[in-house]
């Protein structure tokens, strides 16, 4: 991981001199599992979803005069969920750390810096996994030796995200995502993704103005 902490202390220090936003946001993922094993022992499974922390700090760059905004931060999310077969349960715990990108487009006719704007939001992270554990009734096993979650996890979304103006440089943000995170590069039989409906609440502090 000291190579994403690079190249994110790179990125923000090449725009150091234009910088205009750090935003700062912390919320809840609800995330379900597709697993598709490789001897079919997935099909008897019963999924569950479960909760889990989402962070992000970054810094936020506009275009078109606040129209067009464009985001790049380091990104902290954890993958949770559970299954229960005939006369086994298990539960999956995952923490990922890596790099987000995205794009938000201003659908408020008003001033962004003034009142409410609302923003159509759209991009994806880059992340890999920082540890992990899988339960299954009174055993644990650690997912960091496991193939189907190492190497790199990449999560695109879509989502909708308002900012509040409390003061001249200072706002208030609220957003919704939706996303479908998957593992590249995974050779072994067994494949897994998740589905994450995230919910998060932040700030945004105005650099220069």
């Amino acid at each position: 991981m000291r190579g994403v902490y690079l190249f994110l202390l790179i990125v923000l220090s090449a725009f150091s001199t234009k910088a205009q936003e750090i935003y700062v946001s912390s919320g809840n993922n609800i995330t379900s599992y597709d697993y598709v094993s490789s001897n079919g022992s997935d099909e008897n499974l019963e999924f569950r979803s479960d909760s889990g922390t989402n962070f992000e700090v970054g810094y936020i760059h506009s275009f078109n005069n606040y129209k067009l905004l464009y985001a790049i931060g380091f990104v902290y999310n954890e993958f949770n969920a559970e299954a229960s077969s005939f006369s086994s349960s298990y539960s999956w715990k995952t923490k990922y750390m890596g790099i987000i990108n995205k794009f938000s487009y201003n659908l408020s006719n008003c001033c962004y810096n003034t009142g409410l704007n609302t923003f159509l939001t759209a991009g994806f992270s880059t992340s890999t996994l920082a540890s992990g554990d899988q339960l299954i009734n009174e055993d644990y096993y650690d997912l960091s030796k496991s193939e189907d979650f190492l190497g790199v996890n990449i999560q695109p979304f879509i989502g909708i995200n308002s900012q509040y103006n409390l003061a001249r440089n200072f706002k208030l943000t609220l957003g919704y995502n939706f996303s479908k995170a998957f593992h590249l590069f995974n050779n072994s039989e067994e494949k897994i993704s998740y589905n994450t409906h995230q919910i998060k609440v932040g700030f945004l502090v105005s650099l220069y103005r």
